[in-house]
């Protein structure tokens, strides 16, 4: 068993392909290629967190797996990958899932940019200025550079930050705002990752005609970060239905009947057939993402193999014990006397 600190995972990913990798893995070649039940979160009494738990059985790459991430209001939040072979139930690594976590949701939403944006995009605008939002800039700046970049937190001293160091790391004109609503109505493509609250940010008076929203701030039911009027009037794409509808957008949007399968693409069936997403310039698409164990664990494995390849992580040799299935060892005990 492999064991993958963060600083490893970082080191071992640096020059890797993560937005292509996760393309090809995402795609679902095979129909009922998943095992992808609703996560499960358990709230702490008295404020103290929660615990979410997100379990994937991924038949087509053959792993199972799942991630396990703890949040503290006061120490802040740990996420933990567990990566297993389906084919005999060996643990084959546990992985820090801190980075993961962040660029699996970026590198999806980049996917969804290269495959919806509008065409000729020149002004990006970003809202939020933290770890999330840096990933999701970097990963899309992978697939499309923008010529402007718009940046937004509540926060000056943040905002400012960002605009610099992200000008200096991307070589791109990233410029801090304080008109939010201003800087939505300027933009070809939004990027939404703030901490987002209990009252949407988006709505469809400001996002232009063309527009495509990649939001992905509202996973909790309380949380909001779009308006429900926006899916009425936007093509919809989202990275896993049934997750989407258990985040407050998705709730807001299913019960004014704006959510349904028949209404909403997911994102692997955009990427085998495009005309489930953008159809025109003029097009408003709205790409909605929570997140999913299938992200995680496959971008887990390319960490694992690329780990593998250079010889990274620690060894922790027969990690957990295996407890053998009873009567199997009593028929091989059996089998080996008659011979």
């Amino acid at each position: 068993m492999l064991l993958l600190r963060d600083g490893t995972i970082r080191a071992a990913m640096e020059s890797a392909d993560v937005v292509g990798g996760l393309e090809g893995m995402l795609s679902r070649p095979v129909d009922g290629s998943l095992e992808l039940p609703a996560r499960l979160t358990v709230d702490a009494a008295g404020g103290q967190g929660f615990l979410r738990l997100m379990p994937v059985i991924a038949y087509d790459t053959g792993y199972v797996g799942y991630k396990a991430m703890n949040y503290h209001p006061v120490h802040g939040v740990r996420y933990l990958i567990s990566l297993i072979s389906l084919e005999d139930g060996e643990l084959l690594a546990l992985l820090d899932a801190d980075w993961i976590t962040a660029y699996r949701t970026a590198a999806t939403a980049a996917i969804a940019v290269k495959h919806l944006a509008p065409p000729d995009a020149e002004t990006l605008t970003v809202i939020g200025s933290g770890t999330q939002a840096r990933a999701l800039l970097r990963a899309s700046s992978e697939v499309h550079l923008p010529r402007r970049v718009l940046v937004y937190s509540p926060t000056p001293a943040n905002r400012k930050l960002f605009a610099e160091e992200m000008s200096a790391e991307l070589g791109l004109s990233v410029e801090p705002v304080e008109d939010l609503p201003a800087a939505l109505k300027s933009a070809d493509v939004i990027l939404s990752a703030h901490r987002a609250g209990a009252t949407p940010l988006i709505y469809p008076d400001v996002v232009k005609k063309g527009a495509l929203v990649c939001a992905i701030s509202s996973v909790r039911p309380a949380h909001r970060e779009v308006d429900a009027s926006l899916w009425g009037c936007s093509r919809v794409v989202v990275d896993d239905l049934g997750h989407v509808l258990e985040s407050g957008d998705g709730r807001a949007a299913d019960a004014l009947g704006l959510a349904g399968a028949d209404k909403v693409a997911e994102l692997w069936q955009v990427l085998r057939d495009p005309s489930r997403g953008r159809r025109s310039a003029e097009d408003r698409v709205l790409y909605k993402s929570v997140g999913t164990a299938e992200q995680d664990i496959a971008l887990a494995a390319m960490v694992y193999a690329r780990a593998r390849s250079l010889g990274m992580g620690e060894e922790l040799a027969e990690f957990p014990s295996r407890r053998p299935i009873q009567s199997r060892v009593l028929a091989t005990a059996d089998e080996t006397r008659r011979n």
